[in-house]
């Protein structure tokens, strides 16, 4: 007990140099990054609901405590260099932290740790979220956290999730294993000329009005770069920040829907061909981690079971997930 108390007590106090004390309290850590990540004194105080001027002397008391300038005083106040460097040790130290309250919970929870999981909206709704449904009791997933594709990698650094399921290749300093791949369809409405159609050339989609989601989705960059390699333009009619958004578009008969998302509104969804090739267009999954996360075992065991549960669907197979860890 003395031990669990002792890491109960890191969550408040984090031992560091100090001109009075001791300690920096965490919480003085955490108005400084709520500052930094909204870009000024006021944005944050907003967010925090508390009021400007008091917000501002809890950062001169952690400059105080650190007994260092992180940001400008006067008008138009700016990060400092001190500043900019604290900003990912104060990442870290949050991280910690949580990491820590979570060790802490789990050492009652005999089925593990509860995890928190990132990825883009498609992901989530037609992989995440089915998984956790179909993981049962032993499943260690317990919240979800959506993020833009462009962006879900960040979710580990700031320490907001503890595993994220990603399309484009992680960063080499994480541990990922793939997932499977999500084959890109071109959506129809069932009266539409080419629902009847088996595949389609990117060159026949290019003769018609299309709707797509933005480049911070890794399907438009992978429809992007097929139609670079034809040399081929595309009437893009519809650019969107969501692919729910293309595919009601489509079921509106005003654009072919080009997406990796499970059809919705009765559309058919018809695999596309890279032209002059015969393999068809697809993005990748992959599931990525921190090596030196404190539950790692438990992370491993999930993103494979994961990986399970993905191959299972994809083949139109039921699936009940048991979770094991070594």
């Amino acid at each position: 007990m003395p031990a669990v108390y002792a890491l109960l007590v890191t969550l408040w106090r984090f031992p560091m140099p100090s001109r009075h004390n001791r300690y920096v309290d965490l919480r003085l850590i955490g108005y400084f990054l709520k500052i930094h990540e909204c870009g000024s004194l006021s944005a944050a105080a907003k967010e925090l609901h508390v009021g400007q001027p008091s917000l501002s002397r809890q950062l001169r008391r952690l400059e105080r405590e650190l007994g260092v300038v992180l940001y400008t005083s006067g008008p138009g106040m700016s990060i400092t260099a001190a500043g900019v460097s604290f900003v990912p040790i104060a990442q870290d130290l949050l991280n910690r932290a949580r990491q820590a309250k979570i060790k802490v919970t789990s050492l009652k929870d005999e089925l593990g740790p509860r995890l928190i999981i990132a990825g883009p909206p498609t992901t989530v709704s037609d992989v995440i979220a089915p998984f956790i449904a179909n993981s049962g009791e032993s499943g260690l997933l317990a919240n979800i956290r959506e993020s833009l594709p462009n962006a879900v990698y960040k979710e580990l650094e700031l320490g907001r999730a503890d595993i994220v399921v990603g399309t484009s290749p992680p960063p080499s300093h994480l541990t990922s294993i793939v997932l499977g791949s999500a084959p890109i369809w071109a959506q129809v409405p069932k009266d539409h000329e080419l629902a009847h159609r088996k595949k389609l050339d990117v060159k026949e989609i290019a003769q018609y009005p299309i709707a797509i989601v933005d480049d911070n989705h890794n399907v438009r960059r992978v429809f992007d770069d097929a139609l670079s390699q034809g040399g081929m333009s595309v009437d893009v009619a519809f650019e969107t920040q969501s692919s729910h958004a293309s595919q009601a578009l489509a079921a509106a008969h005003r654009a072919i829907c080009i997406s990796s998302d499970d059809p919705r509104y009765g559309l058919i969804p018809i695999p596309i061909q890279y032209t002059g090739r015969s393999n068809k267009m697809e993005i990748t999954l992959f599931a990525a981690w921190d090596p030196k996360h404190y539950a790692v075992e438990h992370i491993q065991a999930t993103a494979q079971a994961l990986r399970v549960f993905y191959s299972a669907r994809s083949q139109g197979e039921h699936l009940s997930i048991k979770l094991t860890s070594k």
